[in-house]
């Protein structure tokens, strides 16, 4: 017979981190403004920060490179300045632009990639946006490729299938549409000899999806040196990986084949398991 007094659990709710930009729509300069300096847009603005902070740690970002933005509001977003480190931003470094990326308030220029960001925004409704340059995903990018599926759980359900977005000029309408366009098939994009953006529900999310890309490509690019095939799962894993991955709010493109390459560095991936 259980005691009532130790046979007990509770079930605390997950932490909601997306900001509710739906309820917001400022019109007028001065209400842009108001908004613009707001409790809640600082701490927006300070999380931000944060996430230029693990970048640049991470060594993600170099320089000057790499740019945040998060969906604020109907019409708004906050967006890094351009020519700012990442890792030494602070709050009064963010910028305001209009989803046409025409900036509404701050006191630095914004990026002028923010337009990749709105476009990967309007495509698939991310609220949030990350482009940084992870040396293990470059390595993989440079070549015009992305890592095998099917290997790894946590990668199939975090990542889904890499898409990958032609080569196009930094911050140019072109590159804006092949990412928009690669992110119907993964919100985690490699961009030809350039770099990464993920989209993701809020900002710390779209930071682990970097984590996450960089990570998994180290130990592909560690699992080459043994100069072997790398070992897929088996079909009926590869389709619990994808049902995980619904569960949890990620969505999967319709007839998406189970993996996303039958061959690697020249040699047929093998396969374990069902």
């Amino acid at each position: 017979m259980s005691d009532s007094k130790t046979d007990w659990s509770i079930k605390p709710e997950l932490p909601d981190r997306v900001f509710p930009w739906e309820k917001y729509d400022p019109q007028t300069r001065e209400e842009v403004e108001a908004f613009f300096n707001s409790p809640e847009i600082r701490v927006i603005k300070e999380r931000m920060c944060d996430m230029g902070r693990r970048l640049w740690q991470r060594e993600y970002v170099d320089g000057n490179g790499g740019n945040i933005s998060v969906r604020v509001a109907k019409n708004l977003l906050l967006c890094s300045p351009t020519l700012c480190s990442k890792g030494f931003m602070t709050p009064e470094d963010i910028c305001m632009v209009d989803m046409e990326a025409r900036q509404k308030a701050g006191i630095r220029p914004s990026t002028s990639e923010v337009k990749t960001h709105i476009a990967m925004m309007k495509s698939v409704g991310v609220n949030s946006c990350i482009h940084a340059h992870p040396p293990h995903c470059n390595a993989f990018l440079f070549a015009g490729i992305v890592p095998p599926s099917g290997i790894n759980p946590e990668a199939d359900i975090f990542l889904g299938h890499i898409a990958l977005a032609p080569y196009g000029t930094p911050g140019s309408p072109e590159t804006a549409e092949a990412v928009a366009k690669a992110a119907k098939q993964s919100t985690v994009v490699f961009m030809e000899n350039h770099g990464v953006i993920t989209g993701a529900r809020h900002v710390e999310e779209a930071e682990w999806f970097m984590e996450n890309a960089d990570a998994y490509c180290r130990m592909v690019l560690l699992a080459d040196a043994h100069k072997a095939p790398l070992n897929q799962v088996g079909p009926e894993g590869v389709a619990d990986f994808l049902a995980i991955r619904k569960s949890i709010g990620y969505s999967v493109p319709e007839n998406q084949p189970l993996y996303n390459m039958e061959t690697y560095a020249g040699y047929k991936l093998g396969k374990s398991g069902k």
